[in-house]
């Protein structure tokens, strides 16, 4: 029974129960000939040596069975492939991870990941930024109750409570009287950043003509209340009364959402914003000539270049998204982990060509990096148009990033990995 061709749950139950026979002999028929050959050396389950087999191969097998079991754990285990690694790439799996855990309300699991110091503020703020956004005033206020003014300052407490506020349809008055009681540039911004995504989102839906009720929801964002709108110019002069250099980046990304095009030099948020009007108005022609034709330069020209290739598999149109993909970057490369991860995002929010996934989706993805790979099976999780049909694709993935049992560590406990060789008795 190879590897890759059955489920690790399966593999797992017929190699403990092979090991269960190895024991079995040893201990009632320690004089027969298949003992003493055992004894010997002379044979093997498989390729594997017997104590080699007990001892790590039926340990690993249980941590990738324990990987295989559903999404979050599979993206744990993508994300702990390497333990000493630290980029952003790995940062942006952890709060995916946390992100997921926390939207099923698997709130201890996520307030006790085990991160570096390091770390410690971007757990934090994943954590509570969804309890914010979704409205877990309880879980708001234990995560006040036990961490540190610095610690809280350091997650963004205050900016993710502000931009709450506004995402949630909450009176403005109380969004006015937060800003005012907390009278801090960065909670300004978030306040108004809130209400810019709010409003965006709303117009952005009403433009594709896709219905909603009461909230509009994305892999992110969670906007409720959605019949309150808002005069964002007049909301921005009450935010910053009435000195709006401050507010110009944010105000241009608004615009921008509604098709005024940014200068060059204008922030990122504000030319992805319009990138995505012009798709919303099916000027794909536009779009796939926007970064030339405004010569961007530098990180907003990459990350207009991958918007593109969202964009373009977001229509439904393939090969187009396919050559801007390989046009971006070598395959096997870093830059080609992003722009994989672009194209899927696009498959993901597609309404032209829906993506179900399968037993292969994931693994058969251009993506080398394990923490891309985590990246994109969370924020599939988080996907409001998430469908999944046949067999589940974590195994797939597993045997992909982890695949064989050459060279193994032994488990740092004895007793765990007698507990990873033993059947349970029935």
């Amino acid at each position: 029974m190879s590897e890759g061709a059955y489920s690790y749950d399966y593999l797992q139950f017929y190699w403990k129960r092979a090991e269960a026979n190895v024991d079995r002999v040893r201990l009632v028929y320690p004089d027969s000939p298949t003992a003493h050959a055992m004894a010997r050396g002379d044979l093997k389950v498989g390729p594997y040596p017997l104590d080699y087999f007990k001892e790590r191969v039926l340990y690993n097998l249980e941590l990738k069975h324990l990987a295989s079991y559903d999404d979050v754990n599979c993206s744990i285990f993508l994300y702990g492939r390497d333990e000493a690694r630290n980029d952003a790439k790995r940062d942006e799996a952890l709060a995916n991870i946390l992100e997921v855990l926390a939207r099923r309300q698997r709130w201890a699991e996520a307030l006790r990941f085990p991160v570096l110091s390091a770390h410690r503020a971007l757990l934090l703020h994943s954590i509570f930024r969804v309890a914010a956004f979704y409205g877990a005033d309880d879980i708001v206020g234990q995560m006040i109750a036990d961490t540190t003014p610095d610690e809280r300052r350091e997650a963004g407490f205050d900016p993710l409570l502000a931009e709450a506020i506004a995402l949630r349809g909450k009176p403005r008055s109380e969004l006015y009287a937060f800003v005012r009681d907390h009278p801090g540039d960065d909670v300004r911004a978030a306040a108004l950043k809130g209400i810019v995504e709010r409003q965006s989102l709303i117009e952005r839906n009403e433009r594709r003509r896709i219905s909603f009720t009461e909230s509009v929801q994305t892999e992110h964002l969670v906007v409720q209340h959605a019949s309150l709108r808002d005069d964002v110019l007049a909301v921005a002069n009450r935010i910053y009364t009435g000195d709006l250099d401050s507010a110009k980046p944010l105000i241009a990304v608004y615009y921008a959402s509604r098709g005024t095009a940014p200068e060059s030099a204008a922030s990122l948020d504000a030319h992805l914003a319009y990138l995505d009007y012009l798709y919303d108005a099916g000027r794909m022609d536009a779009v796939a000539t926007y970064v030339g034709d405004n010569d961007l330069k530098g990180a907003t020209r990459r990350a207009c270049r991958l918007r593109v290739i969202e964009l373009y598999a977001e229509a439904g149109q393939t090969s187009e998204a396919e050559a801007a993909r390989k046009d971006f970057a070598a395959d096997f490369t870093p830059d080609a982990d992003d722009a994989a991860l672009a194209q899927f995002r696009g498959r993901m929010d597609s309404t032209q060509a829906p993506l179900v996934v399968r037993e292969k989706t994931f693994a058969d993805l251009p993506i080398a990096d394990p923490c891309v790979m985590a990246t994109a099976i969370m924020e599939w999780s988080l996907s409001p148009n998430r469908s999944q049909r046949g067999a589940t694709a974590w195994d797939a993935v597993v045997t992909r990033f982890a695949g064989g049992f050459n060279n193994l560590p032994k488990p740092k406990s004895a007793a765990v990995g007698d507990a990873a060789s033993t059947l349970k008795p029935y």
